[in-house]
């Protein structure tokens, strides 16, 4: 019984520190990304570990058009677990911000996950 405490204990605060990243913490460094239907720019980003990144997405093109049924359109920008932080729907000539506290080292992928489909829209963060 008390491995099974303890197995929730752990799988707990491994839940809560993945949920950690996305931050209101005074920003360190910031990066502006241009997305389109021909990817993101940049699409190689280098960050320093523990830093606090504002990244400022722009959509330079409609992207996915918004249909009647569906919540998504436009451009996303989406870092994959453990990360896990998605920025939705972001319109032709808008700009919307998020602040990730980059705690994970190593190679992570950042997309769009309902155009990645139809454009080349991927890029990769490494976090030293």
């Amino acid at each position: 019984m008390k491995k099974i405490f303890f197995f929730l204990f752990v799988s707990l605060i491994l839940v809560n520190l993945s949920c950690t990243t996305k931050t209101e913490e005074k920003p360190d460094v910031t990066i502006e990304i241009k997305v389109s239907k021909n990817g993101y720019q940049p699409n190689v980003i280098n960050v320093e570990r523990n830093k606090v990144v504002l990244f400022k997405i722009t959509a330079e093109d409609e992207g996915i058009p918004k249909e009647p049924n569906s919540k998504y359109y436009g451009h996303c920008f989406y870092i994959l677990p453990p990360y896990d932080v998605m920025v939705e729907n972001v319109g032709k000539g808008e700009t919307k911000e998020v602040k990730v506290k980059m705690v994970y080292p190593g190679h992570h992928i950042f997309t769009c996950p309902y155009c990645s489909d139809f454009f080349p829209t991927k890029g990769d963060i490494y976090v030293k």
